[in-house]
Parts: structure tokens; C-alpha cells; sequence
């Protein structure tokens, strides 16, 4: 390969690197949803075009203000010229300074993004992430009570869940303290070997949430611990504790 296909390789892979990049970083944003591959495609290429031209405008600057810091356009476009060869470290750093501020700029615009939690764009985000992460009052817990389609409820603290658009693609992890019910029985707290329960989105009938301010110590864990186990009116009728024949194939435990 030529040394000029070596440059149009690399200078591709700079252009393109900030849209990969920021498409990276838009999933940790908003829940996934089904794209076409052109909508993906077209989505990078923008995104680079974007944030490279942001790169670039700042290179100019910097050129009109201190031209020797920059190569000079016209001598590095002069065919049969020895430019590029004689002054290959001044190419390679302004490279890599356009690369480092184009970088710079999609993660400066993520973070604003990250930070407002509505904007003028709608974007599809699942119920579970509204409820679970967006609703979420500051320095609160997420507490969940998950009625399964059989029957069984389970209740504890929202350890992790994944925000999949389609349900059949998520999954809720409860976490100490936790308690079980089916039926009219008591609600009971489940054994202290078990610290997490993996529930299938699909599985789920209703989902009630509540918030509660972070446990600071061990003594607010217990008594949190404590007022999962009471029956309140909204779990009376719905109280049974859950044996140990796995009989719901929709929810397990995880020993820890």
C-alpha cells in the first residue's frame, strides 16, 4: 500500500471516530430500540461530520492566530511537493489534536445530554426506566413489589434491571431486604442466604414502586428489613411464603 493510501486510511479513521464514539455513549442515554442499518450508518456519519468540523474550525483559529503551529495548507496540497515528508511530526500532531478535540467535544456533549432528563426530542424510553432511575427522588432507593402471572409476589430493594424497550427482553433483580407471598398467607421475609432474586420481565403481571430515603447503616437496613415483612393493605389477600420446590419458573434466587 502507498504511503498516500496509508494517509486516507487514517484520516478516515479520525473522521469517523467521533461518531462512533458518540454513538457509543448516546446507549448509556436512552433504552435501545429496533434501527435500520442506514438509520445507524447515517446517524456516525453526521455525528463526525459534526464534531470533526468543530475540530477543524478550532485548528483554524489556532492557524490564523499562530501559523506556525499549523501545516500550511497551500505547500501540503502542491503536487510532487515534499512537505508531507519534511514535516511529518507537524502533520502527526495536528492530527492527533484534531482527533483528541473532536473526542473532546462528543464527550462535552454527552455529558449536557446526560443531564437533561427532557428535551425537545422525545426518545423512547421504557416504563421501567422512568420509574426505576428518572422518577427516582435524590438520595432515595427504589423499591419494587412484583406480582408474577401465578401469583407469587416478591418485594425488595431494585438492585439492577435492564431497560430493553420490548419486555421480553428485560429482567429485575431485587436485592436484601427481601420478602415473598401467595395467596392469604403471611408475608415472610426470605432466608438471608439468598441476597438476589432474577425475575423475567415477561413474567411480570403488576409492578409497584416505591421510594425511600438511602440506607445509611446497618440499623436502617434492618429496619427497612423489618417493614418489608408487614402485611399492608395493598399485599393483604396475596401472602404465602414461597416454598423451597421451585414451582415458579418465571423467578429464581441467586445464592450469594
Amino acid at each position: 500500500m502507498v504511503p498516500g493510501s496509508w494517509l486516507a486510511a487514517l484520516l478516515f479513521l479520525l473522521l469517523v471516530a467521533p461518531g462512533l464514539l458518540f454513538d457509543l455513549l448516546s446507549q448509556r442515554r436512552r433504552a435501545g430500540s429496533p434501527e435500520s442499518t442506514f438509520r445507524e450508518v447515517s446517524r456516525v456519519v453526521l455525528s463526525s461530520l459534526a464534531f470533526s468540523g468543530v475540530a477543524f474550525a478550532v485548528l483554524v483559529i489556532v492557524r490564523i492566530v499562530h501559523p506556525a503551529w499549523m501545516p500550511d495548507p497551500r505547500r501540503l496540497l502542491e503536487p510532487r511537493g515534499s512537505y508531507a515528508r519534511d514535516h511529518y511530526q507537524l502533520l502527526f500532531r495536528t492530527l492527533v489534536l484534531e482527533a483528541s478535540l473532536a473526542l473532546a467535544a462528543v464527550w462535552a456533549w454527552h455529558l449536557i445530554l446526560a443531564k437533561r432528563q427532557s428535551g425537545a426530542t422525545i426518545r423512547p424510553v421504557s416504563a421501567w426506566t422512568q420509574v426505576f432511575k428518572r422518577d427516582r427522588p435524590k438520595d432515595h432507593d427504589t423499591y419494587a413489589r412484583v406480582r408474577l402471572h401465578d401469583g407469587v409476589v416478591y418485594s425488595g430493594l431494585v438492585a439492577h434491571f435492564s431497560a430493553d424497550l420490548e419486555v421480553d427482553g428485560r429482567e429485575l433483580i431485587l436485592a436484601p431486604p427481601l420478602a415473598s407471598s401467595t395467596g392469604d398467607k403471611p408475608t415472610t421475609a426470605l432466608p438471608v442466604v439468598y441476597q438476589r432474586v432474577v425475575i423475567r420481565g415477561s413474567a411480570i403481571d403488576v409492578l409497584s414502586v416505591e421510594y425511600r430515603p438511602k440506607r445509611r447503616h446497618n440499623a436502617a437496613a434492618q429496619s427497612a428489613s423489618e417493614s418489608m415483612t408487614r402485611s399492608s393493605p395493598a399485599t393483604q389477600g396475596e401472602q404465602e411464603r414461597v416454598q423451597d420446590d421451585p414451582r415458579d419458573s418465571a423467578a429464581w434466587t441467586q445464592q450469594s
